[in-house]
């Protein structure tokens, strides 16, 4: 009877032994996927390092799969990608997809503003407000703006003045593509990835393009003769959205610290690109001649004729292009 007892309680106590939660059935991992067209680059570390941030603040509970390379697409596919599920996170271009971002894309209109990271955070509030309808129409969560960069221009031919822009075959996109359709100037619509052929091929002897930081990581240097070091046409961004299902299915308590390191990426965003221009810059800087434009006050006084073809277009579109490029101008002098 004695060992009859024992048993049961032993039976009975490795029961409630084996009814106890696992650490992992306590706590279900949340398996996002995060897709980048690029490699490992300086194009995707903002979202690289908002990932390490998620997964360490919320102890394991976020883990991400982080897929490099385009093997789900290019940047171009990215919106309807994002929007179909492809993958949860992921950054986006207001200004490959300008269609899809009428409004968003104002942030990459040429000669905005001086200061990329003034930049980042009146386009991060922007966003988070008066065109954040654009992300919610593609089924997005807009988070954060991503990196940055400086488009520069470099060259075959030294570039010093509007005569020499129109010798030239200009590889460019954005807010420095419009301005030169202002100065009546042929712009070639070249992929990223196929440029660097095109300029060795001399397809292209000019391109506005991210530099220093890209320029040097993706061996342009070594392409290009000269560089016009620290003329910034516009600062390209690389959104950064959520598939808004998935984030419509996050606990509370995940969104929260998301929303916290989404908050300092604005900051963070830019601490990793200067770190990366402050190490590429003189490198490049070795590997190019350097030259300055002559006639900046000529590319001022196209950009303001841009600024309106753009207020024009959205117009036409049905949409106040001017009252959202008068606020995004609102939030620079905010932020300044």
């Amino acid at each position: 009877m004695k060992s009859l007892l024992g048993l049961s309680a032993s039976a009975l106590l490795a029961i409630a032994v084996l009814a106890q939660p696992s650490p992992a059935m306590a706590q279900e991992t949340i398996n996002l996927k995060f897709h980048s067209s690029f490699g490992k680059s300086p194009l995707n570390e903002a979202p690289r390092w908002w990932m390490d941030e998620v997964e360490k603040r919320t102890k394991g509970k976020v883990k991400f799969t982080r897929i490099l390379g385009g093997s789900l697409g290019k940047l171009t596919a990215a919106p309807e990608n994002l929007k179909v599920g492809a993958f949860d996170v992921g950054n986006v271009s207001v200004v490959y997809n300008p269609g899809l971002y009428a409004l968003s894309n104002v942030t990459s209109l040429p000669f905005l503003s001086t200061d990329p990271l003034v930049h980042g955070k009146a386009a991060h509030e922007l966003h988070s407000s008066v065109t954040k309808a654009e992300f919610t129409k593609l089924n997005q969560k807009y988070m954060f703006p991503g990196m940055w960069t400086r488009i520069q221009l470099m060259s075959h031919e030294p570039i010093r003045t509007i005569a020499d822009l129109k010798k030239a075959k200009i590889r460019a996109h954005g807010g420095a593509s419009e301005l030169l359709k202002t100065l009546g100037i042929t712009v070639h619509g070249i992929p990223w990835g196929a440029l660097p052929d095109a300029a060795r091929r001399n397809v292209v002897t000019a391109g506005i393009i991210g530099a220093p930081a890209d320029a040097y990581a993706f061996g342009f240097g070594k392409i290009f003769k000269y560089w016009n070091q620290g003329e910034d046409w516009f600062f390209f961004p690389l959104t950064f959205v959520m598939n808004q299902d998935t984030w419509n299915k996050l606990p509370a308590d995940v969104k929260k610290v998301m929303e916290e390191v989404n908050a300092e990426m604005v900051v963070q965003g830019r601490k990793l690109m200067t770190a990366h221009e402050n190490n590429s810059g003189p490198k490049l800087a070795k590997q190019t001649t350097v030259v300055k434009f002559k006639e900046t006050d000529k590319l001022r006084a196209a950009r303001d004729k841009t600024w309106q073809n753009w207020v024009d277009a959205r117009k036409k579109e049905g949409k106040d292009g001017q009252a959202v490029l008068d606020k995004f101008q609102a939030l620079l002098k905010k932020h300044q």
